[in-house]
């Protein structure tokens, strides 16, 4: 349905929110609706933070919601990656209460996560909820049905911080461009 350009804008606060919240409905499709149809879902908007660590890769991944901190705050100081996004704090609460739901609590420790994995840790998935943290290890031993269990809260925090806006002020150095270049070819072929 499309709505007049007046009703368009961008800007609006309360349209963003409402189209976030109807991304986040259609990203879990019908597990979500079910889920919340079973557990009530959290509604507190105290400082947040959701975190996916992996510890390969060395990466960190963190979705924090505007309570913890400001859009421009975080978007307008230079940082060395743009590995933490913003999002509204309904969206923050929506994910959060959905994570309980589908079980993250009885599988999660008290604590944050490690800061490097243990000898056979692949990654860790954190939240924080005013200043309390707790956490989820998934190593090379975790049993197949905990591991199916956990990739399903490990996929459905990637689909919300993928799908979440971001424009992180980060500093590059002469002559290196902030974009990866596409690999060239092994064989590149001459005179064709």
């Amino acid at each position: 349905m499309l709505l007049p350009a007046a009703h368009r804008s961008a800007s609006c606060p309360q349209r963003a929110v409402a189209l976030a919240l109807l991304a986040l409905l259609t990203l879990f499709g019908t597990n979500l609706l079910g889920s919340c149809a079973a557990a009530p879902v959290s509604r507190q908007h105290g400082p947040t933070r959701v975190g996916l660590y992996d510890f390969r890769s060395q990466r960190r991944f963190e979705l924090v919601n505007e309570a913890h901190t400001a859009r421009l705050d975080q978007y307008s100081t230079v940082r060395a990656n743009a590995d933490r996004k913003v999002q509204s704090n309904e969206i923050v609460a929506e994910l959060t209460g959905w994570l309980e739901a589908e079980g993250f609590a009885a599988l999660a420790r008290d604590g944050a996560s490690p800061s490097r994995g243990a000898t056979d840790a692949v990654w860790a998935l954190e939240v924080e909820r005013e200043g309390k943290a707790r956490h989820l290890v998934v190593s090379k031993s975790t049993s197949p049905e905990d591991y199916a269990h956990c990739r399903k809260l490990k996929d459905g925090f990637l689909d919300i911080y993928n799908a979440t806006y971001a424009g992180q002020a980060t500093q590059t150095k002469q002559g290196e461009s902030p974009f990866l270049a596409p690999e060239p070819p092994s064989r590149v072929r001459r005179g064709q």
